[in-house]
């Protein structure tokens, strides 16, 4: 039982590789690429917070940020996400948008004082905090469509079975589908006799995906305040992965170039699930009344992950005889159970303060992605792991942000850069994001709003980069939010 789970999740790599690396690289990155999230204020200001503290979204950044607090707060940040997608393919232009309501953070800080004189020296307070901060929003639908003029997703597929002559061998999860389909000739013989040959090329390609998911982090959090001068603070983070997709891609000969081929069309369903565990610690230097310095350390997160999967072949073929005939066949589901290690990011931070009139932060942020790593007790990963020493690379993140102090009213700004995380050759996906805000704090409750806008290219391939050019997705994701506080 157990060599059987490896074979099949084995060809699970090669029935679901979707780009010039596998899917196993995607999975890596698509959980340990984190999306920063919490509170409008923390939105708005770029995400950018960790020499500042006082806020509950420090807790997933720089935990030192819960010493500040002199209070006790709650809040609460409901968003609404409008994400959208252009696509081009073979110099074919699509569109597409995904609206989705979510709570983006949800939360507490208590303080607890620990002398009565705030002006005597030692420690002062101790605070604690829990809570969800959502960090990925993987929300979106995928429209990209052109003609190929050479290749086919067939001809990925013919040449994965080159060789072979029994079909028993064949990739239950694509090549067997599509010779019970009757895509591969139901006669083999001594070598390959193909009812189809996609060799000509020409095929109107439209592939449509839907996405949904995220990762959530729960928190829970200890800070200490030394003289108003040191805050020091650690988080336990509970990482929750939710994803799903739903891909199909279809190709039409409306040339009528190939014969017997009139359509197919191949589904392919993903879930993954999962869990994980890290560690943040952090600390605040308040070198003078305007600056402050901000340093932490997140280490990996080691996820426990559930992949599952199926997938179906139809195809519509007119043979030699003048019938038309569309057949349609479904694999068994898989289910695969791996670990991810994702990599130690570091952060340090520049916050200046100027009184009551406002303030700045700058984060520079660390993280290696070569160090990503998958395990499991039934399968090595070597070759996969060594994907993403070659492919991936460090990351170098740029986040700033403000605040104007305009009583009651507060206004707010920030930008943020990711660096691209791939090798130039492989791929290019860095990241801008740009935010805005306001908000309105009183004695014991605060209102806040923001607006962020996020954007981000990426090349995909449907296919195996020899047989087609890539997909070019250019991803637009808003994000509107507010967050409501109260203290006490």
């Amino acid at each position: 039982m157990k060599n059987i789970r490896v074979i099949i999740f084995t060809l699970l790599v090669s029935a679901v590789a979707t780009n010039t690396y596998t899917q196993n690289i995607t999975d890596a990155m698509r959980y340990s690429y984190i999306n920063p999230g919490g509170t409008a204020r923390f939105m708005s200001m770029g995400s950018s917070f960790g020499a500042l503290g006082g806020d509950f979204s420090s807790l997933s950044i720089n935990p030192a940020g819960i010493g500040i607090y002199r209070s006790s707060e709650i809040s609460f940040t409901p968003s609404l996400n409008y994400n959208e997608l252009a696509s081009s393919y073979y110099g074919t232009e699509n569109d597409d948008f995904q609206y989705n309501f979510n709570i983006q953070s949800a939360g507490g800080v208590f303080n607890y004082s620990l002398t009565d004189n705030q002006n005597s020296p030692g420690w002062r307070a101790i605070n604690f905090g829990l809570g969800i901060n959502r960090h990925n929003n993987f929300n979106y639908r995928r429209i990209s469509e052109g003609v190929n003029p050479d290749n086919s997703l067939l001809t990925d597929w013919l040449d994965k079975v080159d060789g072979i002559t029994d079909p028993d061998k064949f990739d239950p999860f694509t090549s067997l589908l599509a010779y019970k389909t009757d895509l591969i000739y139901d006669t083999i013989g001594d070598g390959k006799n193909w009812n189809i040959d996609p060799a000509a090329g020409g095929l109107l390609t439209r592939q449509e995906s839907n996405i949904k998911g995220s990762v959530r982090e729960f928190v829970l959090s200890a800070g200490a305040n030394y003289n108003d001068r040191l805050y020091i603070g650690g988080t336990f983070g509970f990482p929750n992965v939710s994803f799903e997709e739903v891909t199909t891609h279809r190709e039409e000969d409306y040339q009528d170039t190939i014969p017997y081929l009139n359509s197919f069309s191949y589904k392919h369903n993903l879930k993954t699930t999962g869990t994980g565990f890290n560690f943040k610690l952090g600390a605040i230097f308040r070198a003078t009344d305007i600056i402050r310095l901000g340093a932490a350390v997140h280490t990996p997160t080691f996820y426990d992950l559930r992949d599952e999967w199926r997938t179906e072949v139809e195809s519509n073929i007119t043979y030699q005889e003048g019938d038309t005939y569309t057949e349609t066949e479904r694999s068994q589901r898989g289910r695969f159970n791996y670990e991810l290690n994702t990599p130690l990011k570091a952060i340090g931070s520049l916050g200046l303060i100027f009184g009551n009139q406002g303030l700045i932060n700058i984060d520079y942020e660390y993280i290696d992605y070569t160090n990503n790593r998958l395990r499991s007790d039934e399968y090595m990963f070597t070759s996969e792991n060594n994907v993403i020493k070659n492919d991936l690379q460090a990351q170098h993140n740029i986040r700033v942000g403000g605040e104007l102090v305009l009583q009651p009213l507060l206004l707010r700004a920030g930008y943020a850069y990711y660096s691209n995380p791939y090798q130039e050759d492989v791929n290019n996906t860095e990241r801008t994001v740009i935010s805005a805000g306001f908000g309105i704090r009183q004695q014991n409750y605060s209102l806040d709003f923001a607006y962020m806008v996020s954007m981000q290219s990426e090349n995909y391939y449907p296919y195996r980069k020899e047989f087609t050019e890539p997909m070019v997705n250019d991803y637009t994701r808003n994000a509107f939010m507010v967050t409501l506080g109260y203290r006490y």
